[in-house]
């Protein structure tokens, strides 16, 4: 999709899924591809707060450890990001909890350790 309709696209799927904190997003070129959080939300009201959810930056890193081949890394991070979300401990205000980015952050490390 062109970049508007792919923007607007995204954002309504973000917000059927869980909101901008869950959802990554890619954009492919003939000669670059830009991995990001699926929306393109500032986030400036949760600045600064250690509220803001990870996941989507995360699993945005895997889907570029994919494109550049390296999927046992992607794989290895994408399963602990997973795993980190079973927990209720961390999710993060805006999946209905009270995590924080940097507890979310320490279990996506402690299930990446056991792995």
């Amino acid at each position: 999709m062109p970049n508007l309709y792919g923007n607007v696209i995204n954002n309504v799927c973000a917000g059927l899924v869980g909101g901008p904190g869950l959802v990554p997003g890619a954009n492919y070129g003939a000669d670059y591809a830009v991995f990001e959080t699926a929306t393109r939300n500032t986030g400036k009201s949760i600045a600064n707060k250690n509220v803001a959810n990870p996941t989507a930056a995360m699993l945005a890193a895997c889907m570029m450890l994919d494109h550049l081949r390296l999927h046992n890394h992607a794989s290895n991070i994408r399963n602990a990001v997973l795993a980190s979300l079973d927990d209720p401990r961390t999710h993060t205000p805006d999946m209905g909890g009270q995590g924080t980015t940097s507890g979310a952050v320490q279990s996506i490390l402690s299930h990446l350790h056991r792995a």
